[in-house]
């Protein structure tokens, strides 16, 4: 019995209209020997940093550079149940071979590879690489089906890609961000504005001015310098 994952929902019902199984299903369609289901797009992604060491949730430029030993594999949260349909059918040993029909490209062959890691499957992987998903060039591709092993260049090439951009992306974001905050200038506090005087209290400072000045023995106070009075 034969197992087919797809890449996309769509392309699965094309293949099955196309091989001539009828019905439906939440995460397969069933008949004729053969079972289809479909990834939707990534069921499966690396793991995050503190996955491998506790001390990398934190981000600080001390625990830089990232590098795991060997990459681990984590489902993509928002698709569980379809993840753990497909698993179970990578395990279920009514099958005896599995095709690879995810898109002829490097992504194609990643999405099928992390799978069927994460599911630990041991069946025999067949690929079916068209570029077209005409009748014709359904039919003639699983007439051809070629084998998987031929194709693990191109997943080791997939493989390494992914990898490449989880250390890139996730040492160059912590560098660039730490650093960028760490140089970032402190923030002025703000001092609240001295209290404006009130109309009494300017009025009470222009009035009194010329009294201190006396006081003080300034000639230019008022009557400091008017000439005395004659005695009557």
């Amino acid at each position: 019995m034969q197992l087919v994952i797809a890449e996309k929902p769509s392309v699965a019902r094309d293949l099955a209209r196309v091989l001539g199984m009828r019905g439906a299903g939440k995460h397969a369609i069933d008949g004729g020997g053969r079972v289809i289901t479909w990834c939707i797009g990534h069921l499966v992604e690396l793991e995050e940093p503190a996955a491998y060491d506790p001390a990398w949730k934190a981000w600080r430029l001390d625990t830089l550079p990232m590098l795991p030993a060997a990459f681990k594999l984590r489902p993509v949260s928002g698709t569980r149940d379809q993840l753990r349909a497909v698993g179970d059918l990578l395990r279920d040993r009514r099958f005896d071979e599995v095709v690879n029909a995810c898109d002829a490209g490097r992504e194609g062959e990643l999405i099928f590879r992390y799978v069927y890691e994460l599911a630990r499957s041991r069946l025999p992987i067949k690929r079916l690489w068209i570029s077209s998903l005409t009748d014709q060039a359904i039919r003639a591709g699983f007439a051809r089906l070629r084998p998987g092993v031929e194709l693990d260049p191109l997943a080791d090439a997939a493989r390494s890609r992914s990898e490449a951009d989880w250390l890139v992306g996730m040492n160059a974001t912590r560098a660039v961000t730490v650093s960028s905050r760490a140089a970032a200038p402190r923030p002025r506090v703000a001092r609240p504005p001295a209290p404006r005087p009130s109309r009494t209290e300017r009025f009470a400072a222009v009035f009194d001015r010329p009294r201190a000045n006396a006081d003080a023995g300034d000639p230019r106070a008022a009557g400091a310098g008017d000439p005395a009075v004659p005695a009557a």
